[in-house]
């Protein structure tokens, strides 16, 4: 298949590039690269950045002749996605995680909200879990967290890294603020540094399926993870 969709708006070409970064993502990338594949309005660039993976993560990935395969040897999501987004070559860098199953329209829905807010940075959507025994429950609970807390203690949406986009002006703007350290949540700290250069809108439709495998870890690791996020708003 040939990944070069261009949509033109105000004679200004939209391209996506879409960045995954992965470190033992055997059980999930796959599924994410076959959603990628099914896409109504094709990316310019899939791009998964093998953040020094034990597994067969890397291996599978390579197997789909669409996608770019960096590697990056500094362990850290931060540090994986930042190799992504210098790479990327589209106007536009969809963030996704190797969990993310993406509705076929997930591209297309993204440029045409970029196109509906011109004066937006950046756009996020709402979450669905797949792994939780009552889905209803799982993903009210999960967006409740994910958007109006969030919402509630910054002032404003925060962008969800499974499920985000941003204009590739914008990360040349912030790849020298952003933080790059693996105790804090990477896409709130990108948030941050980006909202002074405009909106980060809520596109509601732009709904996306993951594994609340968070929710699956020790009691431990959940707290651990919680503080990153304390952390993330204390540094701002």
């Amino acid at each position: 298949m040939a990944f070069a969709t261009i949509v033109l708006v105000n004679k200004q070409a939209l391209t996506v590039s879409i960045i995954i970064p992965v470190y033992n993502e055997e059980s999930y990338i796959g599924a994410c690269l076959d959603a990628i594949a099914s896409q109504t309005v094709q990316p310019l660039e899939v791009i998964v950045i093998d953040n020094n993976s034990t597994d067969r993560g890397a291996k599978i990935a390579r197997q789909y002749p669409f996608v770019k395969l960096l590697s990056e040897p500094r362990q850290g999501q931060v540090f994986a996605q930042a190799a992504g987004f210098n790479y990327a070559k589209g106007t536009i860098l969809g963030r996704i995680d190797a969990d993310s199953v993406l509705p076929t329209g997930w591209v297309e829905q993204l440029i045409h909200g970029f196109q509906a807010f011109p004066k937006a940075v950046a756009l996020t959507g709402p979450g669905q879990p797949y792994d939780v025994p009552m889905k209803k429950s799982g993903e009210a609970i999960f967006n409740f967290y994910h958007q109006f807390l969030s919402k509630l203690f910054a002032g404003h949406e925060m962008l969800w890294g499974s499920n985000c986009a941003f204009r590739a002006t914008m990360w040349k703007k912030i790849r020298q603020e952003v933080h790059y350290r693996n105790d804090i949540w990477e896409d709130f700290d990108m948030t941050f540094h980006l909202r002074p250069f405009g909106e980060i809108k809520l596109l509601p439709t732009l709904v996306v399926s993951c594994s609340f495998r968070a929710g699956h870890k020790s009691i431990p690791h959940q707290i651990r993870y919680q503080f990153r996020c304390i952390r993330t708003y204390a540094l701002h």
